[in-house]
């Protein structure tokens, strides 16, 4: 069997060496072979950037398979909180529900991994438990491996720090290969089994994000008359827009911005954004290029700073300024 894949996800699945390269071997000797198509995974990002990924990915009709590993992230970044879980919900649900109305024979499998000393080493994680209801809501797959790595080795080996590379990535090659033989342990009999599309649910959360509307670099460079500023490197290029000294308005009706991709390079400011009489200000460098390790990275800045308590009700039209600070 040889299924097309596209992945969604952050660093873990980057990482080289690292899980995935283990994961493709390990199915393709049990008959499952991952065709990879496009490996659209970034470092750092969280669900957000996802959703975007999937609505600029022209290919998703011709896929298969849908990979999603962004568990790591979506903790450190929405936690255990009620007001930010609901919100990474409609992210999750949007998701799997976008991609399943543009490709109903798509299977989806989701990867949740757990950072070292994560929350799932001494309670129920939210954002674990939150990935498994929606995936059993929509007959989608959950890989849950915090879970099993739990069950199978305990907490003494799993909360050991030499189970860990760092705070969010598992040690190589030890870890990353028993990650990898538990993933498939799930994958190729999920994936074995005959795949009978059904139609979707209703929605869990009537606000889920599917519908959200996404605009490229290319696509604001073409509608501002700019030329794009091309970065590329061995995994992927990217066009994006240089706002310089510029400012860039948003009128949003009956809707709230979610969030911003860019392009992290050493001459990158703060942002300022404006909405109402309120200005914030947000850090756009990253550790890796400010240290010289990375020449650019790429980015998402989530805007639920900007809604605070109102987050989950933040609609109605709004007008948001950014410049470069």
């Amino acid at each position: 069997m040889k299924l097309k894949t596209v992945i969604i996800g952050g660093s873990n699945t980057v990482m080289l060496p690292g899980y995935l390269p283990t994961l493709l071997g390990t199915m393709a000797k049990r008959g499952v072979e991952l065709d990879i198509v496009a490996d659209l995974a970034v470092g750092g990002t969280t669900s957000a950037l996802g959703l975007y990924q999937l609505k600029q990915f022209e290919q998703l009709e011709d896929c298969e398979l849908l990979l999603i590993e962004y568990a790591i992230n979506d903790a450190f970044v929405y936690g255990d909180e009620r007001r930010p879980f609901r919100h990474w919900a409609r992210f999750y649900e949007g998701i799997i529900r976008y991609a399943l109305e543009r490709n109903p024979n798509l299977r989806v499998a989701t990867l949740v991994f757990g950072a070292r000393n994560g929350s799932f080493l001494n309670s129920v994680p939210s954002i674990d438990a939150g990935i498994n209801y929606i995936s059993q809501w929509y007959g989608t797959i959950s890989v849950d491996v915090s879970r099993m790595l739990m069950q199978q080795y305990g907490r003494d080996v799993v909360s050991n720090p030499a189970f860990y590379l760092d705070q969010g990535h598992y040690a190589r090659p030890v870890s990353t290969t028993i990650v990898a033989n538990l993933i498939a342990d799930v994958l190729e009999p999920a994936l074995s089994m005959q795949h009978r599309p059904k139609a979707l649910p209703f929605a869990i959360d009537p606000d889920h994000f599917a519908n959200a509307r996404a605009l490229s670099g290319e696509q604001l460079c073409k509608r501002l008359g700019r030329v794009p500023i091309q970065y590329s490197n061995r995994r992927f290029s990217i066009s994006a827009l240089d706002l310089g000294a510029d400012r860039m308005r948003f009128e949003v009706d009956n809707g709230q911005l979610l969030a911003l991709g860019y392009v992290c390079d050493p001459r990158i400011p703060p942002l300022d954004v404006a909405i109402g009489e309120e200005v914030h200000r947000a850090a756009m460098m990253k550790g890796g290029v400010r240290d010289g390790t990375y020449k650019f990275l790429v980015s998402m800045l989530s805007f639920e700073f900007l809604y605070g308590t109102k987050l989950l009700e933040a609609r109605g039209n709004v007008s948001l300024i950014m410049s470069g600070a």
